[in-house]
């Protein structure tokens, strides 16, 4: 089982905390003191749980009786259950995920800004990669993105050193109208990443096993 769900913030009705968040939820939620802090979590939260309503069976419960905990290294997880959660923030949209704990999987979603230099981030084989296509600011961007969203899967973000998650292979194909960008991992081999320009300042990632198609959830983040 895969299913994303993508949520634009700016589209999404104000959230009532106290019908999505659970007690120990609500107790963080009303501690923080930081608004836009305070808006990441309550929407992160609805986007998990709503995506579980809709594509989880058995899940019949009320979003307060469920909580979204943090896993040792900061990553959102639901103890006791049968699914694993991801999440992923940027300035426009929620990206979430839920799949059973027999697969691996990693996403992320990042604003691409002028003002970070972002491209001092590739290895010199990364920018051979990258030299057959335009020279344009969102690649740098993509790799980023994609190193996030295999960082999420491996549970452990980029907080290993910054050459393991290298790539080493890139190709493109049109999907839905879109190009989708194909990333292989060079000490990763058994798994692959998909990029994709959600809009021309947002790259959508997501990192799966090698074998599974995912044609279909890129269609429907592309339509989302």
């Amino acid at each position: 089982m895969l299913s994303p769900n993508l949520i634009e913030i700016n589209k999404q009705q104000k959230i009532d905390a106290s019908l999505v968040l659970s007690p120990a939820e609500y107790e963080i939620y009303r501690n923080m003191t930081n608004e836009s802090r305070r808006n990441e979590y309550l929407i992160g939260r609805y986007a998990i749980k709503k995506n579980m309503a809709d594509n989880v069976p058995f899940f019949d419960l009320p979003f307060t009786s469920v909580t979204v905990e943090y896993g040792a290294l900061r990553f959102p997880i639901i103890k006791d259950n049968l699914i694993e959660v991801g999440l992923s923030h940027s300035k426009q949209y929620v990206f979430s995920v839920i799949y059973s704990k027999d697969n691996i999987v990693g996403v992320d979603i990042e604003t691409i800004r002028s003002d970070i230099p972002i491209e001092e981030m590739l290895s010199s084989d990364e920018r051979n990669l990258v030299a057959g296509y335009d020279t344009r600011p969102e690649f740098a961007y993509i790799f980023f993105s994609c190193k996030e969203a295999l960082g999420k899967a491996l549970k452990m973000g980029l907080l290993a050193d910054y050459s393991i998650y290298e790539i080493n292979h890139m190709d493109s194909e049109m999907l839905h109208g879109t190009e989708v960008f194909r990333l292989q991992f060079k000490r990763f081999p058994f798994l692959t990443g998909y990029s994709f320009m959600k809009n021309e300042k947002e790259i959508c990632s997501l990192v799966v096993p090698k074998k599974m198609d995912v044609k279909h959830i890129i269609g429907f983040l592309i339509a989302s």
